[in-house]
């Protein structure tokens, strides 16, 4: 089984990024004037990574990538280039410990995901710092393995996006809302939730996607890779 490839770390990396919530959904209007709205299909994620002017080695790096994502055929990792980490760990969970003992390294100990009467998904995780803040647009990730692929590999990604603060109990548990929803159909009970880089894996939309041409001394006149986040078991 091959494994996603991921965004170059150059250093003329992603100098811009967006995701947003990719939804299909109809319109249901009532007789009445009631407008109702129908899910089809799962939300996904549209992703867009944008490059400023890239030197060349970058450039070629950045060529390269694209090269070997041969259109929508081949998977790659990524998430928001912006925000590796919550808001208030920019750099990482260097020197922290779980409430229980033991060195935080992003990873919870465990999740679940209740969806409450307005339909808000609620995520608690547990066998964090006491006292971890999470922020409005942090993000926690999801990975498991493929079927077929070697333990560890995590191939299968997933991303949410927080929506409501929350602060970690003396026990290292904390509860945030979080969109869109995690598919439980695709995500499995036991998948790693973690805050340290989460991702989703993505295939590029290569008819919204462009590098930009070399000019002098073979710079790259930036470009951007437009891609839709591919979800499965």
């Amino acid at each position: 089984m091959a494994s996603p490839l991921t965004l170059p770390e150059t250093p003329a990396g992603v100098a811009r990024v967006k995701l947003e919530i990719e939804r299909v959904d109809f319109s249901a209007p009532e007789a009445s004037g009631k407008q109702g709205g129908v899910q089809a299909g799962w939300p996904l994620w549209l992703g867009t990574w944008e490059l400023d002017r890239v030197d060349r080695v970058s450039g070629d790096l950045w060529n390269a990538f694209q090269d070997r994502l041969r259109g929508r055929q081949r998977l790659f990792l990524a998430g928001d280039t912006s925000r590796p980490y919550p808001a208030a760990y920019p750099n990482g969970f260097a020197g922290m410990n779980r409430a229980g003992g033991g060195a935080f390294t992003g990873a919870a100990l465990s999740w679940a995901q209740n969806i409450d009467t307005d339909g808000n998904a609620e995520i608690a995780l547990t066998g964090l710092p006491a006292g971890l803040v999470l922020a409005v647009g942090d993000y926690i990730g999801f990975k498991w393995d493929a079927a077929g692929a070697a333990a560890g590999t995590y191939h299968r990604r997933a991303l949410v996006r927080i929506v409501t603060p929350g602060t970690a109990s003396a026990g290292g548990a904390v509860t945030v809302e979080a969109e869109p929803p995690i598919n439980t159909l695709v995500v499995p009970a036991g998948a790693v939730a973690h805050l340290d880089r989460p991702m989703a894996a993505f295939k590029q939309d290569p008819e919204k996607s462009s590098l930009g041409p070399r000019g002098g001394g073979s710079s790259m006149a930036g470009g951007s890779f437009v891609a839709i986040q591919d979800l499965r078991p």
